[in-house]
This record gives C-alpha cells, structure tokens and sequence, in this order.
C-alpha cells in the first residue's frame, strides 16, 4: 500500500516538472516576440530614404563644384545689382542695340565712370536707409568719418597718405551711385575690397546712405557754408 502511494506521488512530481518548463520556456518566447517588435519599424513614412535636394552631411559643406555648375543661390544674372555696371553691348539684342542712348567716353563731361549704373537697382525705403547708415558707421566712418569728410579716426591716427577721400568733393558728388558699390565690391587706391564682410544689398543701403550724407552737406545756393578743403579733388578712397 505504502509503496503504490510512492508510486503515485512521484508520478505526479513527473507530471509538474514539464509543465515548469513549458513555462519557463513560454516567457522566452514572449520577451524574444517582445524585442522582435521594438526593433522593427512598421511604420513606412519613418523608413530611411533619400529626399531631393536635402543636406548631405558626407562632405561636412566641402563639397567641390562641378565645372561649368553654378550653386544654387549664386547666378548672378542682373549685371546692376550684383556688379554695379551697367549691360554691354555683347549682352543686349541687336534690337536693344538700336534703342541704348550713345554713351560718354571716359572724362567727357561730369561722367568719368560711363560704366557705372546712375540708379540703384533696387527699391531704398526708411528702414534700407537705416540699415545702410549702420553699416556706414561700421565699415567706412572709421577712415571717411561720421560725415564723409575722410575725417575719420584712422585719418586722424596718421593714415593720411593718401588721406581717405571725402564725398563732398565735385568728383564724387558727380560720381554715379554705382561707383561706389564698386569701390565697396573691388576696391580703390588703398581702401581694400568689403565684399566679403558686406553682401550685395548692403553695400547698396550703403551707397544710398552715402547720397543722403552728400545731399545733407550741399551748402544752398548763395550761401558758402562749406570749406574749400573738403571740395578739393582726392585722388584715393
């Protein structure tokens, strides 16, 4: 009797022990079903892919242009704006030949800068001008002053040969605004170039604001309230 109860609980233990492992076994398979699912990316808008014309960060902005490409943003197309002169010959049709007014030669007349646009090519409001004495006050009044005497500070500390010029002088009160955006974007005598340190448009609002200071010092007809030194020719800006 005691031997058959024996049997009959080790028969039952027989019949546990499986079952332990089937669920030890069944939480396996539900935390590996688990990670499986955490991993995979259903949803198909977040998948990798390409999109066009998005940022590469492979070359870090060092990318080299192609020959014969131009990056997008830089065309250039308008001769006035970007470079203050005006279109040549080559760049207009044989019927805008026709029609272009003659033009003055170097030194003929008040214009020694026949190349130079006369408008700025673009549209100059209260808060362009603003912006331009700003700019004015920052790059240019350190040598040509405050108000455009070449009475700057660098002048003053000992850079006067050659003086910076003053805008008050006959040949750039007569000078077309376009003059000076070149002078900004190339260049002159000692002054180096600005393009670097002041973009397109600025070197415009600069220009204009260079008007206003000429306008501002016109002394009124009758009425000599200028000094002779500052109308006196400057050969270097």
């Amino acid at each position: 009797m005691l031997s058959f109860r024996k049997q009959k609980a080790v028969g039952k233990k027989q019949k546990a022990a499986p079952t332990a492992r089937q669920v030890i076994a069944f939480c396996l398979l539900v935390s590996a079903f688990c990670v499986l699912l955490t991993g995979c990316r259903r949803d198909m808008q977040d998948q990798p892919r390409m999109k066009p014309y998005r940022a590469n960060s492979f070359y870090n902005g060092q990318q080299p242009l192609i020959e014969g490409t131009v990056p997008r943003g830089y065309l250039r197309e308008s001769r006035e704006f970007f470079f203050g002169k005006k279109l040549k010959a080559g760049d207009l049709s044989q019927e805008q030949q026709s029609q272009r007014p003659g033009q003055t030669t170097p030194g003929a007349g008040a214009n020694a800068f026949p190349d130079d646009v006369e408008t700025i090519p673009m549209t100059i409001t209260k808060a362009d001008l603003d912006r331009g004495q700003e700019r004015y006050n920052i790059y240019c009044s350190v040598c040509h002053g405050m108000t455009g005497y070449g009475d700057g500070i660098v002048a003053r500390r000992g850079f006067n040969r050659p003086s910076p010029a003053s805008y008050h002088q006959d040949r750039l009160r007569q000078a077309p605004v376009g003059h000076f955006f070149d002078v900004m974007t190339n260049g002159w005598g000692a002054m180096p170039s600005y393009a670097s340190q002041v973009p397109v448009e600025d070197r415009w609002r600069i220009a204009a604001y260079v008007r206003a200071l000429q306008l501002s010092q016109m002394k009124p007809s009758g009425n000599p309230t200028m000094s002779e030194g500052a109308n006196s020719e400057r050969p270097n800006h």
